[in-house]
């Protein structure tokens, strides 16, 4: 799995110069990437499974296959939240328009 510290150069590191290496061209890996980055609408980060917290799209889009996480990165303010729970490795981009 991509670190999630280390933002598009993990997923370049795991699915463009891994996974989809040598099965399609770079163009259609990014897309495919992109297609698997918007399974982030289901479910949500607990601490206890990646030491992350929190949804990534609306509460009705939970449990559902769509676009709400892409409608949310581009819809919401999102601010950085740092050391969650007290541990430095672990920053993620929070709601700041709520």
């Amino acid at each position: 799995m991509p670190n999630p510290e280390q933002g598009c150069n993990a997923l370049k590191s795991v699915f463009i110069d891994h996974i989809f290496y040598n099965k399609w061209n770079k163009r259609q890996g990014w897309l495919l990437t992109a297609a698997l980055s918007g399974a982030h609408t289901l479910g949500h980060a607990k601490p206890a499974n990646s030491g992350y917290d929190g949804h990534w799209s609306t509460v009705e889009d939970q449990g559902k296959f769509n676009n709400g996480y892409y409608k949310s990165l581009l819809g919401h303010g999102w601010g950085p939240d740092r050391a969650i729970n007290d541990n430095k490795a672990k920053n993620q981009w929070g709601r700041v328009d709520v």
